[in-house]
């Protein structure tokens, strides 16, 4: 038996995407601006409730303790007097598939579900809630897996996501302690690519579990050429003068960490122009 993995290839012009992360529209009016995690978190936790207690069949005392919240608001969240407008508009949007493969993993860990862990839910959910100002047109291929070979990858890409989610709790926990402000910036960086890492792991789940439609939106070609140019001109420039100016090794290592991301930058946009290029 297999898989059957329909894969939707999407033309975007990246200039209303620009726009879009100005906060301006087309007419350039600044009505419509991105939607952020904090805004959407209340709408999850409403959904996360809703189907701890329904699906699972917690108590509503349960629920509360796995979100860290009172019974009492589990209570406005399942009747829609708190995020009521919100969790619909994360329904219309398809965010209910997220909702149930991140409860399901929290119940089978047994712990409860931290703030970070529903900030990268709410990252996934926005792009649910945002992909429609963005995509015009699109292609069909498809991808067939054998079902036993998808099995064994989401195995492994479960634990993979639990082991990076245990890594940044415990790395979040040691920053909590250290007093030195830029030695604590560092270790909540690692923290912060783990819950990144973790965010991949759980993406590539529900796509491979999904199986059925995956879009992908692809850039304007002159735009990604801009945007690579300036990757390589504009964002490593003075780092090395910055670097040669501070006073201590731990400070220096920030910079470090900067330039690392800005060569990854260019390495990606480079690997999608490839990519792009070889669309038919």
């Amino acid at each position: 038996m297999y898989i059957k993995i329909t894969l939707l290839i999407n033309s975007v012009i990246f200039v209303r995407w620009l726009e879009f992360l100005s906060g301006k529209n087309k007419k350039g009016n600044t009505d419509k601006y991105l939607v952020k995690p904090e805004e959407v978190i209340p709408g999850l936790r409403a959904l996360i409730a809703r189907d701890l207690i329904e699906r699972h069949g917690f108590s509503r005392k349960k629920a509360a303790e796995i979100l860290g919240l009172t019974p009492s608001a589990i209570t406005l969240y399942l009747e829609g007097k708190r995020a009521g407008d919100l969790a619909e508009l994360l329904l219309r949007s398809g965010a209910m598939d997220l909702v149930r493969r991140f409860t399901d993993l929290a119940v089978d860990k047994g712990g409860k579900i931290d703030l970070p862990a529903l900030y990268d839910l709410a990252l996934s959910a926005i792009s649910l809630i945002e992909r429609g100002s963005v995509v015009s047109g699109e292609r069909r291929d498809l991808m067939i897996m054998e079902e036993e070979r998808a099995a064994k990858l989401i195995n492994l890409l479960r634990r993979r996501f639990e082991v990076e989610h245990r890594s940044a709790e415990e790395f979040l926990r040691i920053a909590s302690k250290i007093r030195n402000q830029p030695l604590r910036m560092l270790i909540r960086m690692i923290a912060r690519d783990c819950l990144k890492h973790a965010d991949i792991m759980f993406m590539l789940m529900s796509v491979v579990e999904r199986g059925g439609e995956m879009r992908i939106d692809v850039p304007d070609m002159e735009l990604l050429n801009k945007l690579l140019e300036e990757e390589r001109l504009l964002h490593t420039k003075g780092l090395d003068k910055i670097k040669e100016l501070l006073p201590h090794r731990i400070l220096t290592l920030l910079i470090d960490s900067i330039a690392d991301d800005e060569r990854k930058h260019e390495k990606i946009l480079k690997s999608l122009r490839d990519y792009v290029e070889a669309l038919p």
